[in-house]
């Protein structure tokens, strides 16, 4: 593990830490292979930072072994609860979970060895198969979370095309936007003006992981200004980028979009 990955600044000035985003390909139903990379990479982060995980990362879009990824995804869930507490960590992770008899794909954020946020994805992918798969959660349960990192505010893949849902969390007092992803390559170029667009639109940094491979990668780091603090094109790598929140002031005084 590296030096502390963050710091309460003195003198008046906002809170300020790194932030990490794990890039890697997930092998559907190759859950050892996929959590085993997952691992390899979180051991990269220093403490007391964020680390952001692409969507469904240590399962893929196990369709065929549905119940064997929810079961998965319950070991790796908790194991990283404990991993969070243990690397002073705040993760944000989706995988598969099992509710009632419906399956969701469910985001988790972990700070620090407590689930702080559990919430199931909203908008499915349905050219992509997900609606015969997955039951969708509601608008409703769209929520920011507080943690040691600020307020966080996540963002499942698909649900970055649709404005209310960035409303609400921005309402809600969302200052960093988390967005684990595997947005597909044929659509790259829309992954990366939105991600950019969103965080000019919404005054917030804006944190994007998604999966590589067969995926379209490009995960990314950008801030307020919509300036990409940090990104990676391709292939398996751990992103590295310092958030300053005092920036989301500072870019409101200067670019005041309320009356």
């Amino acid at each position: 593990m590296g030096e502390e990955g963050w710091k309460e600044v003195t003198g008046g000035e906002a809170l300020r830490f790194k932030a990490y985003v794990l890039q890697f390909e997930s092998q559907p139903c190759s859950f050892s292979k996929n959590y085993s990379t997952l691992l390899t990479l979180l051991n990269l982060c220093s403490p007391n930072s964020l680390v952001v995980v692409p969507e469904v990362a240590v399962t893929g879009f196990c369709y065929q072994e549905k119940e064997e990824a929810v079961k998965f995804s319950e070991k790796v869930f908790s194991e990283l609860l404990s991993f969070s507490e243990g690397l002073s960590l705040t993760i944000v992770i989706t995988g598969f979970e099992k509710i009632n008899g419906k399956i969701f794909n469910t985001v988790k954020v972990f700070d620090r060895g407590r689930e702080v946020l559990s919430r199931p994805k909203v908008k499915l992918f349905l050219p992509g198969g997900e609606g015969e798969h997955f039951s969708a959660g509601s608008l409703e349960s769209v929520k920011v979370v507080e943690t040691s990192v600020g307020v966080l505010a996540p963002v499942i893949c698909f649900e970055l095309r649709f404005y209310e849902i960035i409303k609400r969390l921005k309402e809600q007092g969302g200052e960093v936007f988390t967005v684990p992803a595997q947005w597909g390559r044929a659509r790259r170029d829309h992954w990366e003006t939105l991600i950019k667009a969103r965080a000019i639109e919404f005054q917030r940094f804006f944190i994007g992981a998604n999966g590589s491979g067969q995926m379209a990668g490009s995960s990314k780091i950008v801030d307020p200004w919509g300036r990409v603090i940090s990104e990676c094109k391709d292939g398996t790598a751990v992103i590295e980028g310092e958030v300053d929140l005092s920036l989301i002031k500072q870019v409101e005084r200067k670019l005041p979009l309320s009356s």
